[in-house]
Formats: C-alpha cells, sequence, structure tokens
C-alpha cells in the first residue's frame, strides 16, 4: 500500500470521511455535468492532498495531509499560491480544531460528591504473558456500563430509555 493510502486512511480514521472544503463550508464552483454514475463516483471520492508539496520535501502523513474529494483537488491545484496557502492554513486550523474537541476533560469529584451504586473505572492496558498488549472491547465496556447506568436510573423510578 503506497504512504498516500495509509496516510489518507489515517485521516480518514481520525476526522472521518469528509472532504475539509466541504467541513469548512468553502463554497467551490461545481465542475461540468458528468455524462454517468461512474464518473460521478469517481470524482467525489476522497483523495491525500499533501499541504507541504511532495516535491518540496512534504511527507505523507497525518500532519501533513488533507481530504479532498477528487473534484477539489483538481480545482485547488488552479488556484493562485497565495489562495493554496490561505486553504493549507485552514486545513491545519480546522485539523487542530477538531483534535481539541476530541481531548477528554477530566472532573474530580469526591467520593462523597457521588453516590452510585456502581463504580466507574477507567479502562487500563492490559498485558498478556508474551508482553503484547491485549485489545479493549469498548463496545462491551459501554453496554455494561449503560446496563448499570439504566438499572440504577430504573430503580429510582420515572424512568425511561431514550
Amino acid at each position: 500500500m503506497s504512504s498516500n493510502k495509509k496516510a489518507k486512511q489515517k485521516l480518514i480514521e481520525k476526522y472521518g470521511n469528509i472532504d475539509f472544503l466541504d467541513a469548512l463550508k468553502i463554497k467551490v464552483p461545481e465542475c461540468k455535468h458528468y455524462t454517468s454514475k461512474g464518473q460521478l463516483k469517481r470524482m467525489k471520492q476522497l483523495t491525500y492532498h499533501h499541504i507541504l508539496e511532495k516535491s518540496k520535501g512534504g511527507p505523507a502523513t497525518i500532519e501533513n495531509g488533507a481530504l479532498l474529494t477528487t473534484e477539489h483537488h483538481a480545482w485547488f491545484h488552479q488556484q493562485p499560491p497565495e489562495i493554496q496557502r490561505q486553504l493549507n492554513q485552514k486545513f491545519q486550523e480546522f485539523k487542530k480544531q477538531k483534535d481539541t474537541e476530541r481531548e477528554a476533560s477530566v472532573v474530580f469529584v469526591n467520593d462523597d460528591e457521588l453516590s452510585l451504586p456502581f463504580e466507574l473505572s477507567i479502562a487500563e492496558l492490559q498485558i498478556d504473558s508474551r508482553g503484547k498488549i491485549k485489545m479493549y472491547n469498548r463496545s462491551q465496556q459501554k453496554r455494561e456500563t449503560q446496563q448499570m447506568i439504566d438499572e440504577y436510573m430504573k430503580g429510582q423510578g420515572d424512568y425511561e430509555k431514550y
């Protein structure tokens, strides 16, 4: 797999299957009308865009990349260098904003302030006998926690699960 493909996959995993220009609500003139569904589908596929151009030593990494549809990527490279710089800066700002939104805020609460009939815990990494990290099953942990909360809330009365 090429490094662009790997970087594109990592960007999709981190930021979602979105075109950065669309996410930033930047209006791009519509390209020509496509004659087939296949052609339209190809033009709407996401591509990896180097913020620092590959020809200038820009690596294919999450930090140096943005996701653009084929159509928007072609439009981007038709723009003057100053507009390209501004758009690349907006891509970086967009990624910083998304990363900041993902950071979890921690609130410390005394046990006296919060009395629940069950214990909330943070997942810990577990290492097997060979020194490999065991996979953490987030879905299972989420189901178990939700089940404990539902049981507690049912005991409180007038509770309907959403």
